[in-house]
């Protein structure tokens, strides 16, 4: 029986194209990639979605980028042997206000939520979780076409912040931990998002930490 894995996440994880504002294709988004190195023994569900937060609903984006809203019935849906979340980035927006601690807070209620529906409603309760923090944001953020969303002298410092909350979170709930931050960051085109190469990075690292996780 195949193992299957969900990737939760943002336009990161959607595989947003800077450049062009369209979708990367399957084989050049970090899911798809790996996909293709894991081999059929793995089932990959690609679900991303552009503006996800983890916990905030945002009335701006029509009021659908809550992750905190669909992660639960999504599971229920997919019964995944392993959940990756990489999420956060969205967070970080002015409108939010919010530094990194309190993000991996929203973190922190997430993971109850699913720790209890999965051992409660349904009966899954070995499923593994796998927290990413995400890449950072790179530098010069001021030059990025979304810096008026957020704050263009402080983002990137509270980005790399995220991994040292996450890292505690995933301890706390005995979560696996991936730590993307300092080694990937995003691509010259925004700044924001990552770019085919980071795309590929990402994937061989949590390619790696996945054989750890589920053999």
């Amino acid at each position: 029986m195949k193992k299957k894995i969900v990737c939760f996440g943002d336009s990161n994880t959607y595989g947003y194209d800077p450049v062009t504002g369209g979708r990367f294709d399957s084989d050049t988004r970090w899911p798809g990639i790996l996909k293709n190195e894991l081999g059929d023994q793995y089932e990959i569900f690609e679900e991303g979605q552009n503006g996800r937060t983890i916990a905030n609903d945002d009335p701006w984006e029509g009021g659908t980028k809550c992750g905190m809203d669909y992660v639960l019935p999504m599971l229920e849906t997919k019964r995944p042997d392993l959940l990756i979340i990489m999420l956060g980035t969205n967070d970080l927006k002015i409108k939010f206000n919010l530094p990194a601690g309190d993000i991996a807070g929203s973190l922190m209620t997430m993971l109850t939520k699913i720790r209890g529906y999965c051992e409660n409603y349904i009966s899954c309760p070995d499923m593994k979780i796998l927290v990413i923090a995400p890449p950072a944001m790179s530098e010069p953020f001021e030059e990025s076409y979304f810096a008026e969303f957020f704050s263009s002298t402080g983002s990137v410092k509270r980005s790399r912040e995220l991994a040292k909350w996450y890292k505690l979170v995933a301890e706390q709930f005995k979560c696996d931990f991936l730590n993307a931050t300092d080694q990937i960051e995003a691509g010259k085109a925004d700044h924001l998002h990552l770019d085919p190469e980071g795309h590929k990075k990402l994937a061989m690292l949590v390619k790696d930490k996945i054989r750890e996780i589920l053999g």
